[in-house]
């Protein structure tokens, strides 16, 4: 068995052994989920479980994409999420994926909604309190202040 297969997600996530799974994410994926998890503070929004010092699995902050689509990077669209909280919520979204055709009305507007309010409370309670310079961010200001940061070290 080949030693990728035998990692745990941590581990994998940990040792920079991702690459496969990482072809499905913007190259810049690692800094715009550290942006996320920076501006929430660190806390799951679902749980507000403090993930800045990762000392299990579980404590582990991850980012999710509410439309499940790795490709739509738009902040509003990612919310930081533990990994407990982050399984369950794909669980969650799976369960309900093979009827996604007859009901993705009923789901998605339930699944958005939901997840849309958890991500503004998250971020009023964590990250919204004005103090974290973060929030005040669009997209595009995030992406130079990435590109100053990279050629100054």
């Amino acid at each position: 068995m080949s030693r990728i297969f035998s990692m745990t997600a941590y581990e994998l996530v940990t040792s920079g052994a991702m690459t496969l799974l990482e072809k499905r994410y913007h190259e810049e994926w690692k800094n715009i989920s550290r942006y996320i998890r920076e501006l929430f503070n660190y806390h799951c929004s679902r749980c507000g479980l403090y993930c800045r010092v990762a000392d299990s699995r579980k404590d582990l902050l991850q980012v999710h994409h509410i439309d499940e689509n790795p490709e739509n990077n738009n902040f509003e669209n990612l919310i930081p999420l533990c990994a407990t909280c982050h399984l369950k919520i794909e669980k969650e979204a799976r369960l309900h994926a093979p009827y996604r055709n007859r009901q993705s009305e009923l789901f998605s507007e339930t699944y958005w909604t939901t997840m849309q309010k958890m991500r503004e409370e998250g971020l009023k309670r964590y990250g919204g309190d004005g103090k974290n310079p973060k929030t005040h961010l669009s997209s595009e200001e995030f992406e130079l202040l990435e590109v100053e940061r990279e050629l100054n070290g």
